[in-house]
């Protein structure tokens, strides 16, 4: 079973941060406007919430769950880098995928394979809550899409960088 002391202080603060960088990630895949952002990262919050408190009875879950403290978060001039705003979503979303990788090669490297699962499916769920939470493409909550193509593209290749089937 997988504590906190079984990673290291960086590895622990990447655990913690990817759900979050997810939300930003599927923003980035497809720009909803302020009020489209607000929605997609309450969502995905909720989803994190709601997968640790139905996973606290796992060790990683659990210990995830109650840390209270704030983890220290990346630089946003490193996520989003440099050149027009296109380029820097694009960066955002490149850097979000990156992490991903990193978290699912730790999680199988550290964690039980069921905490492995749980923690994985976790990431793909507030990936998939933040992409559902606000319509892309519409004008005034009229017409548009729930997922764009753009935001499940970037679901694909979420799932694909946490090993998912």
């Amino acid at each position: 079973m997988a504590t906190k002391d079984a990673f290291t202080t960086e590895e622990w603060t990447l655990l913690r941060i990817v759900p979050s960088l997810v939300t930003g990630g599927v923003s980035a895949a497809d720009p909803s406007g302020i009020f489209g952002s607000i929605k997609e990262a309450a969502a995905g919050m909720t989803g994190v919430m709601e997968a640790l408190q139905q996973g606290s009875k796992l060790e990683l879950l659990g210990a995830i769950m109650a840390d209270k403290s704030i983890p220290g978060l990346p630089d946003p001039k490193t996520l989003l880098g440099e050149g027009t705003r296109e380029q820097q979503m694009a960066n955002l979303k490149a850097a979000v995928l990156e992490r991903i990788k990193a978290v699912a090669n730790l999680v199988n490297g550290k964690a039980t394979p069921e905490e492995a699962k749980a923690y994985k499916q976790m990431i793909m769920t507030v990936a998939e809550k933040a992409a559902n939470a606000s319509k892309e493409g519409g004008f005034l909550g009229f017409g548009g899409v729930r997922v764009s193509s753009a935001e499940q593209s970037f679901l694909n290749e979420v799932k694909s960088a946490l090993q998912l089937a």
